[in-house]
């Protein structure tokens, strides 16, 4: 199969979009931004101190540190049901 624009729509359409794949997509983007702007968060309060025009970014940034791995969980639970939600439908047009 030959994957261009037209075709993608199509599965887009087919496929739909349901809470399992916008969660996978914000769990593993989220899971992956998160400790990048943690680690620049630290690296300011290192260079700022540890309170930066009213904001601590050092607190934030182990926040966002110590939130990487729930949200990675989350987006490969959410990557799982939509596999298993896809093999059930494959299985149902296959009868």
């Amino acid at each position: 199969m030959k994957l261009t624009p037209h075709v993608v729509i199509e599965q887009m359409r087919r496929n739909g979009s349901t809470w399992a794949n916008w969660g996978a997509v914000c769990g593993l983007c989220l899971g992956i931004v998160s400790p990048v702007i943690g680690a620049l968060l630290t690296v300011i309060a290192w260079f700022t101190g540890s309170e930066w025009h009213g904001l601590h970014p050092h607190r934030t940034g182990t926040a966002l540190f110590v939130l990487t791995i729930p949200l990675l969980i989350f987006g490969a639970h959410c990557l799982d049901l939509a596999d298993r939600r896809e093999r059930e439908a494959r299985k149902r047009r296959a009868r």
